[in-house]
């Protein structure tokens, strides 16, 4: 059979070409390229995958960077900024030519061959260092290979200085009955239905089915805890070309413990219940114990490929690209409901550079004692792109994001959660210059939030300088956007800007908790937005919204309008 008729290869350069509108404070302006495209039209552009299954492609050179200096600087301030990047590599999912072909089973021996299904090997085969070689392909037949508590060293397998490169990478595939059985083409072979039909244990956590695909599990006698089982893949060495497909994970702390994995792919990779789940108060991110890990691509892991993949219930993070830079996570799908005092906190997440975030589905389905983070680009993340993705019950969040670009997104909330219903935009922590355009964010309790955290050691603000443009923001149940007093509330939210939005349906258009200036309103409509702002909520600072805020050109139906006494106002219809 030939696997490539029926699996995209992922030959991930995908061209990024968009044209924003930012203020210049980046503090490094990289690949800001001569071509400019037009800004209704940004752009998403993958060459259309080859036949050839060549191993012998060779990765991906760097793109070329160069800087230039800031430039047209108009009188309000803004400058025309495009990127170019590429994200992810050229390695297939199935090599032509593999140096060798070895057969994995539950029942297999180390003694055996492996040469073929009738004689294979067993699963430390796979990873041993002293047998596994450049190019190799394992093929990993579905059933439970159960591994006991941690060895020594902490870590069932260890990889690093296993001898893959971007040229010659080596393969573990997973393969029902035979080889080539197993094919995901948008999102992963196992949804969520099909791990909440497994057997639930008493923490809520279901197992996964071992005979649709080779299942690593951990040993789960003492649940509801799962960290005694440090790290099922662990490699620290620089390590490139390794391609995991068709496999699944379940009770560990870590699936993939990797730090400086770069040339890498993961496709159909569903992992599951990681962590503690014990009934404790606090979350993941403060006490280490409780920290469950999907795809945990830490450092500088560059030019990844999560494509079809799937976490489902981590007590921490589903997928966090590190600082990597240029890597593509895609068609893949984090979810939870479990909330024993220590819900999931992370679904998707970068601190890195030039990564694509596309295609995804983040849900949390508990109301929970946090809101999570369903798309994250954190701690000065740059040159990011999210986009076509799905978010429920949580929010999408620019948490000290710098230049990041955010598109397509649909935000959905519950309002029948409790204090975190989800549904929103949150802006902190010195986020600035992103553009988010054609997002709809509808229930929860608001729809673009400001805040600043004072938890960073780089200097903070409440975000400034963000282009919202065609916004569809609705049935909030606090305001549309909530300008936040957490902690540091005197410092600015400012010069952010609402292009060509629609808000409908909330108590307010502000609620007012903290310091602000300059945010403007341009060919926007309000339906049903009842007042203009709230300043009684846990506003100890008395602020107001600020003279200076401007609305033009916008339209107003059953909503309050804003005084040209109180405002800078033009060219505004009224109810």
């Amino acid at each position: 059979m030939n696997l490539m008729q029926k699996t995209l290869r992922p030959k991930m350069l995908v061209f990024l070409l968009s044209f924003m509108t930012f203020i210049s404070c980046s503090k490094d302006n990289d690949l800001f390229l001569d071509a400019v495209i037009e800004p209704e039209n940004p752009t998403t552009v993958t060459p259309t995958p080859t036949d050839s299954t060549d191993t012998e492609t060779p990765p991906v050179e760097n793109p070329v960077e160069e800087e230039v200096d800031p430039i047209g600087t108009p009188a309000d301030n803004t400058i025309n900024i495009d990127f170019n990047f590429e994200a992810g590599n050229n390695i297939p999912l199935i090599p032509s030519n593999p140096n060798r072909t070895i057969f994995i089973a539950v029942n297999g021996k180390a003694s055996n061959s492996g040469l073929t299904q009738d004689s294979p090997k067993d699963i430390a085969s796979a990873f041993d260092k002293s047998f596994v070689q450049a190019g190799d392909l394992f093929y990993i037949k579905a059933g439970d290979y159960k591994f006991d508590f941690n060895p020594s060293n902490g870590r069932q397998f260890d990889l690093s200085n296993l001898p893959g490169s971007a040229s010659r990478p080596i393969y573990w595939v997973g393969y029902k009955n035979n080889p080539g059985d197993i094919n995901a083409s948008e999102f992963s072979t196992v949804s969520w239905d099909d791990y909440k039909s497994g057997s639930k244990a008493a923490d809520g956590t279901h197992s996964l089915d071992s005979s649709v695909m080779p299942t690593f599990s951990g040993n789960n006698s003492k649940a509801p805890q799962y960290i005694e089982n440090e790290s099922l893949f662990w490699q620290d060495g620089g390590e490139q070309g390794f391609v995991f497909r068709n496999i699944q994970i379940q009770y560990f702390r870590y699936g993939f413990e990797f730090k400086n994995i770069s040339s890498s792919v993961f496709e159909n990779v569903v992992i599951a219940n990681l962590g503690n789940f014990e009934p404790i108060a606090g979350q993941g991110g403060i006490n280490q114990d409780l920290i469950g890990k999907g795809f945990s691509l830490t450092q500088r892991s560059d030019r990844n490929v999560v494509k079809n993949c799937a976490t489902y219930n981590m007590a921490m993070t589903g997928f966090s690209m590190g600082e990597g830079q240029h890597s593509l996570v895609e068609y893949s799908e984090a979810t939870s409901d479990i909330d024993n005092g220590n819900p999931q906190d992370y679904y998707f997440h970068t601190i890195g550079k030039y990564n694509l975030f596309s295609h995804l589905r983040a849900n949390r389905l508990i109301s929970s004692n946090h809101s999570g983070h369903g798309i994250c680009f954190n701690q000065l993340a740059d040159n990011n792109v999210m986009e076509s993705s799905t978010v429920y019950g949580t929010s999408i969040h620019f948490d000290g994001a710098v230049n990041c670009y955010a598109k397509d997104i649909e935000i959905i909330g519950d309002n029948s959660y409790g204090l975190y219903k989800g549904g929103g935009i949150a802006i902190m922590d010195g986020a600035e210059n992103n553009l988010i355009e054609n997002v709809t964010s509808i229930y929860g309790e608001s729809g673009v939030s400001f805040s600043d955290s004072g938890k960073n050691s780089y200097a903070e603000h409440a975000g400034k300088n963000n282009t919202f443009r065609n916004l569809t923001i609705s049935n909030k149940s606090l305001a549309i956007i909530d300008l936040n007093w957490w902690n540091e509330k005197d410092d600015l939210s400012e010069n952010n800007a609402f292009e060509d939005c629609k808000f409908s349906d909330a108590p307010y258009l502000f609620v007012i908790s903290r310091s602000n200036s300059n945010f403007s309103f341009d060919n926007c409509e309000f339906v049903d937005v009842n007042k203009l702002q709230q300043t009684s909520y846990k506003n100890s600072g008395n602020f107001v919204l600020n003279a200076n805020t401007k609305f033009t050109n916008s339209k107003f139906s059953n909503s309050e309008m804003p005084n040209k006494l109180d405002f800078i106002v033009s060219n505004l219809l009224g109810n």
